[in-house]
């Protein structure tokens, strides 16, 4: 570098902050402990050194002051160009297969770069008195890997505490599910599996519940965050030992692999955008048709017995999602569903981030987020009704009334008049009435609720769930 470089360098550093001159330690691997000034050495002594760190100091100063965030070079997506470009950032003991595998998207994480190839992953004897041996491989995070890592950092509300937007994402599978090149295969955990990254114990999904004695340990198949144990650091390794093993007599055993990727966290917004694209709203008539034609059928069809008969000249429907219990904000359903009754698809969205089961709360059948879709004949009748309106009757005449809450509360406000003329005759005073329902008022709600809630599910048990045909 020239005199007039080191003095640009040097002012740069200076402007920025404590935080911005850690990270750019973190990223030449040093330490990021000290006063100010300390933090300013290491720093200028690493840029004078690496035309990396030099790059990487006009990044954060570019971003810090008014220059905006650097377009950045895109990962490679294809594992072949990963190794190419890096081909030292996978170290293993059993070299890295060279197949091509896809594995089936996952809803919450958006597959960026593939950072260490698929290795086959051994199961290892499982003895008592001895210590176990180890698969493992290493793997290195390039500059740009993790910088982005790094900076994603954001605090979570729902989880209180700090969280990665970018996510390095630990995958398995067995070899036999990738037999077809270029078909998606799905995440298979190895039975009685332990991971551990940079020797620390990487927490697993829930095992599955079973009443065997002495069975292997099975958790669902999904990708496994890994984040918080590696090393942010293009200059230093990270060292992935997995261990697992089988008591079953299956021969020949199944051949698992472990990849790992780099991806980007989607949150529900994120996601509930995609949903409410204009494409990808189903139309009012198309909702409105598929009811009248289902109606008509049925009370056209032959060989119906009464009850069947008067319930498909008008059905009801509910408002309230069936899984959140609470009125529907955002109501849809899957394009695997063969009803009509919609759940909330925001609250759909939140349970299967928590827990990924993708099951319609109306009819347990498979419902995928890529199937999902908003309903607008239910939006526009969420719109048009008050908060009392927990229910539609739709007509086979194409008209539809509104079902109030006060309607199928009835027996419980029936029961408070009973109840409070009878305490009136038993000599009470108006005075000693008032001060009874101010004392009792947490009882007397109890109660209406639990009496409001006996007729509400009456009549939500008695609500046909309407199928609609394929044609």
């Amino acid at each position: 570098m020239t005199n007039l470089s080191e003095e640009h360098y040097f002012l740069q550093l200076k402007s920025l902050p404590i935080n911005d001159l850690q990270l750019l330690l973190t990223y030449s691997g040093q330490s990021r402990t000290g006063k100010r000034h300390e933090l300013l050495e290491r720093c200028y002594s690493s840029i004078k050194s690496s035309k990396l760190i030099r790059d990487k100091l006009e990044e954060l100063y570019n971003k810090r002051f008014g220059q905006g965030d650097l377009p950045t070079m895109p990962y490679p997506h294809d594992s072949k160009s990963a190794l190419r470009i890096t081909p030292h950032n996978v170290h293993s003991h059993q070299q890295p297969l060279n197949i091509d595998i896809h594995f089936l998207p996952f809803t919450f994480n958006e597959e960026m770069c593939v950072i260490s190839p698929p290795n086959p992953i051994p199961p290892v004897k499982h003895v008592s008195n001895e210590s176990q041996t180890l698969a493992n491989f290493y793997f290195l995070l390039s500059a740009q890997q993790a910088s982005d890592v790094a900076t994603s950092t954001y605090f979570s509300a729902d989880q209180s505490k700090i969280e990665f937007q970018k996510q390095i994402l630990l995958r398995f599978t067995t070899i036999g599910d990738i037999a077809n090149t270029g078909t998606y295969v799905p995440d298979k955990l190895p039975p009685n599996l332990y991971v551990f990254v940079n020797n620390k114990v990487v927490a697993l999904p829930q095992p599955k519940p079973t009443a065997k004695p002495n069975s292997d340990v099975i958790r669902p198949g999904r990708p496994i965050d890994i984040t918080e144990y590696c090393r942010l650091c293009p200059l230093i390794s990270n060292l992935v030992e997995i261990s697992w093993f089988t008591q079953e007599n299956s021969n020949p055993l199944p051949a698992y692999i472990a990849a790992v990727y780099l991806t980007e966290r989607k949150t529900v917004p994120q996601l509930l955008a995609r949903i409410s694209r204009p494409i990808a709203i189903r139309p009012s008539i198309e909702t409105q048709r598929s009811i009248l034609q289902t109606l008509s059928a049925q009370q056209t069809s032959q060989g119906i017995d009464d009850d069947l008969e008067v319930a498909s000249t008008s059905i009801r429907i509910p408002l309230q999602c069936p899984a959140m219990r609470i009125r529907m904000r955002i109501p849809g359903r899957a394009t695997t569903c063969k009803h009509v009754h919609c759940f909330d698809l925001e609250g759909y969205l939140r349970m299967n981030e928590k827990k990924p089961t993708w099951l319609c709360p109306v009819c347990n059948k498979q419902a995928l987020y890529t199937d999902l879709f908003i309903d607008q004949f239910f939006i526009d009748i969420i719109n048009k009704c008050s908060t009392n309106v927990q229910a539609i009757e739709y007509e086979i005449n194409g008209q539809w009334k509104p079902i109030e809450q006060e309607k199928l509360s009835r027996r419980a406000q029936r029961e408070r008049e009973t109840y409070k003329a009878d305490s009136t005759s038993n000599g009470k005073s108006s005075m000693d009435m008032d001060q009874f329902n101010d004392d009792d008022f947490d009882d007397e709600r109890t109660f209406m609720k639990s009496a409001e809630h006996e007729v509400s599910t009456s009549i939500h048990d008695n609500i046909p769930i309407i199928e609609l045909d394929d044609d």
